[in-house]
């Protein structure tokens, strides 16, 4: 019957201790282990498949106890291999070998190798400059040229210390180019300044340290924008650090987030400070926050109101704000100075009515809200007007007999509203002439339903005064009572007199009765 042992690979192998005399078979290696009851994995069986573990097991081996530099030698008195001291079989002219010399002193030291001069190997140590050499590559293309100084190829591993590296690319030790040759260009290599500190880190692409000296080409931020470009000469995006002149004084301190020079071209961020002109003028007071000079510019905002150049020079409200436009003074006092032509509206403005108010909430007894002064050496005056036309203002047609012309209105609060009081106004009579419009002036007020009720109407025909009511003349007691309440009478003057009950009118010379 068979006989199987324990058994598994020598890796499970090396995990237990066998009991003293318990066999292991490596199902990986094809060897035979016996346990001593102590030895993790056992100890190999010798002829068994394990093979020999030292020379000392082979037949045609004595080496016996070795020490260091002792090299194998064959007897063929014994049929052996055994262990020689390296003195003992030393190259050179006094054991034969005529075309090997050690130098004068005929001794090597750690690190000589045989260079053959075209007589001999000569023991040479690269330390020394007598003789050089040149590598050559599998391909027999020239490594190092030692005519040249030259290295060429590719440099796997290890540091590169002094010297120039021409042509070719610097790989690691994982053989990832590290220095790519053809786009001149390092791949993962990080910067460090004097003091070990990382000036530049590869894995996040962001300069620490500060950058002094001159620089050319363009400038692109971790997701491949552009922060500055070379052809302009404008930075896009956000500079972190010092920046420094060309006289290598500090321009901006990154500390205290100062210029400390003059800045020329576009400026977009956060900026404190004062700010000069060429000449040193000042336009901005960054003290004060005043801005000093003139603003020229085809478009200002200031929060919802523009000014701007493409409206017909205007300043509007944005279409998002409030309905409310005002024009103040910083005081309660002071005036709005409008000092050319104004106007409310326009020519080819279609909106809906225009209104102009004055609002006033202080008592204006003995002033006049709305005033205009006038001075001129002639005989003529201001005037206030109103300019009426059927049509549109873009295309006007002639009014007709009846259309209101224009009027003054007075209303007052009842308790709820505004309503209607009284006012004149002017109406068109007739048609249209070529130097003037027949107007008829009415003088009314309002009636208890709120209707226009006419008082007085003086016709453009003939000038004729004509009165709704009755018309109430001034009454005086007696003559005396007249001639103090009168006392430049003119001609055509009508009066009443209590004292006879008589209607009395002045003749130009005397008031004489009219009934």
């Amino acid at each position: 019957m068979a006989l199987r042992l324990r058994r598994g690979t020598n890796a499970e192998r090396q995990l237990i201790t066998p009991a003293q005399g318990e066999l292991i078979y490596t199902t990986d290696t094809k060897a035979l282990y016996i346990g001593d009851g102590t030895t993790a994995g056992g100890i190999v069986v010798q002829g068994a498949g394990g093979g020999a573990t030292s020379l000392n097991d082979l037949s045609d081996v004595s080496v016996g106890s070795v020490t260091d530099g002792q090299v194998l030698t064959y007897s063929t008195a014994a049929s052996q291999w055994q262990a020689q001291n390296g003195a003992g079989i030393a190259l050179g002219a006094a054991d034969g070998h005529t075309d090997i010399s050690y130098g004068p002193d005929n001794t090597a030291v750690w690190g000589d190798f045989l260079l053959h001069d075209g007589n001999q190997f000569i023991s040479q140590g690269f330390s020394n400059n007598t003789h050089t050499i040149s590598v050559a590559g599998s391909d027999s293309a020239i490594m190092v040229n030692h005519a040249t100084g030259e290295l060429s190829g590719n440099l796997i591993s290890g540091d590169v210390k002094g010297g120039n590296v021409v042509g070719g690319d610097m790989l690691n030790s994982n053989n990832d180019v590290f220095i790519d040759n053809s786009i001149k260009t390092a791949n993962g290599l990080s910067i460090k300044a004097d003091d070990g500190t990382v000036a530049y880190n590869s894995a996040t692409k962001l300069f620490t340290g500060d950058l002094v000296g001159n620089m050319q080409g363009d400038i692109y931020s971790q997701n491949m924008t552009k922060v500055f470009d070379n052809l302009t000469g404008q930075w896009l995006g956000d500079i972190q650090g010092d920046l420094y002149a060309g006289d290598s004084t500090k321009a901006f301190s990154r500390d205290t987030s100062t210029f400390t020079g003059n800045f020329r071209g576009i400026f977009d961020g956060e900026m404190k400070g004062s700010v000069f002109a060429d000449d040193s003028t000042l336009l901005l007071d960054g003290i004060n926050g005043v801005l000093t000079a003139q603003v020229e510019t085809d478009k200002v905002t200031a929060g919802n109101v523009v000014i701007s150049q493409y409206q017909t020079n205007s300043i509007y409200l944005k279409t998002n704000a409030a309905k409310v436009f005002t024009i103040s003074t910083e005081d309660n006092t002071g005036s709005i100075v409008l000092s050319r032509n104004s106007q409310v509206g326009g020519s080819a403005d279609t909106g809906n009515n225009r209104t102009f108010s004055v609002y006033n909430d202080a008592t204006t007894q003995g002033t006049t809200t709305i005033r205009t002064f006038h001075a001129s050496d002639t005989g003529f005056g201001n005037t206030y007007g109103t300019l009426r036309a059927r049509g549109t203002k873009a295309s006007p047609t002639a009014v007709q007999s009846g259309d209101q012309l224009g009027a003054y209105s007075a209303g007052a609060w009842n308790g709820s509203a505004y309503k209607a009081a009284g006012g004149i106004r002017f109406l068109a009579s007739a048609t249209p002439e070529a130097n003037r419009i027949p107007t008829n002036i009415e003088l009314y007020n309002s009636a208890s339903n709120g209707d226009q009720t006419v008082v007085l109407q003086i016709a453009q025909t003939d000038s004729t005064a004509s009165f709704t009511g009755p018309v109430k003349l001034p009454v005086f007691a007696d003559d005396a009572a007249r001639n103090a309440a009168v006392t430049a009478p003119a001609a055509g003057m009508i009066v009443f007199n209590s004292t006879g009950t008589k209607f009395q009118g002045y003749t130009g010379a005397a008031w004489v009765d009219l009934n």
